[in-house]
């Protein structure tokens, strides 16, 4: 069944923003003509006024149409999916669109979060990315029909997380996500670098698990795609927060330690672990 969008023209004061909120449309009638999905799953195509745009993937469809008063073109961005299960299996691409013209982007976002805000001025169209990345709110992409561009916008600064609930609120989550937590990147630079914490976050990007083990919580989780080579395991202590790290690697275990004792039970079970 196809799902067609009238165009949406956001008016503020010259400039259009609004949190992102993707459509999942097959066509959107613009300004200058028609954007439409075309082709079976598994081999769909993106035609404007009739035109191909030069792409093919697994699934398109069209999240909004957006112009702004006083603008000479509109802006449309597609979601890209190519049906497999490699870092979610969505990106994004930009369009723009004037009289009888659509220039467009290559795929963006790749192997990152989904769109999260989207403004439109005049010139450009600014789409924001959220980033799974340690210290890393989200990415910024502008494109204004001619270059796409990109910037990473920091992640706020944070206390670090503390005891108790603190620790135990990562129970049933994937272990990845604490390090994608700015108060728990502030807990781990008591045994961590930057590097190391980025490093920590790539090992954790394939399946894993947290439980609590004792008197701590712990999650272990290894790399996508290279579960067999690499890695990673973080303990925290339920009383006090204390952080442990471990990552593993075919030659052996290497620790990140701090006040903990090698004698506790948990932590002798961590070092014990060896890859498959």
């Amino acid at each position: 069944m196809w799902r067609v969008l009238a165009i949406l023209f956001a008016i503020w004061g010259g400039v259009a923003s609004a949190e992102y909120a993707g459509g999942n449309f097959d066509q959107a009638q613009t300004r200058f003509g028609l954007l439409q999905i075309v082709g079976p799953i598994g081999q769909q195509r993106v035609l404007f006024n009739g035109a191909d745009l030069g792409i093919e993937t697994y699934s398109y469809s069209i999240d909004g149409v957006w112009a702004v008063q006083g603008g000479t073109q509109d802006w449309a961005v597609l979601t890209s999916r190519h049906g497999g299960n490699m870092c979610g299996g969505a990106s994004q691409i930009a369009i723009m669109l004037t009289s009888g013209t659509a220039v467009r982007t290559d795929e963006f976002g790749v192997c990152q979060g989904g769109p999260i805000d989207l403004r439109v001025t005049p010139e450009a169209l600014e789409v924001d990315i959220s980033d799974p990345a340690p210290r890393v709110a989200y990415q910024t992409f502008r494109f204004d029909g001619a270059q796409l561009s990109q910037v990473a916008v920091a992640e706020a600064t944070a206390p670090a997380a503390g005891a108790g609930q603190a620790v135990t609120r990562w129970l049933g989550k994937h272990p990845q996500n604490l390090t994608q937590d700015p108060s728990e990147q502030a807990r781990f630079t008591r045994v961590l670098t930057p590097q190391n914490m980025d490093e920590m976050n790539r090992r954790m990007s394939g399946p894993g698990d947290t439980r609590q083990e004792g008197g701590w919580i712990v999650g272990r989780a290894c790399q996508a795609h290279a579960c067999n080579n690499a890695a990673a395991a973080w303990a925290l202590r339920i009383s006090d927060g204390a952080p442990f790290v471990v990552f593993y690697d075919r030659g052996g275990p290497i620790v990140f330690a701090g006040d903990q004792q090698f004698s506790d039970p948990v932590i002798m079970s961590l070092l014990r672990w060896n890859l498959p």
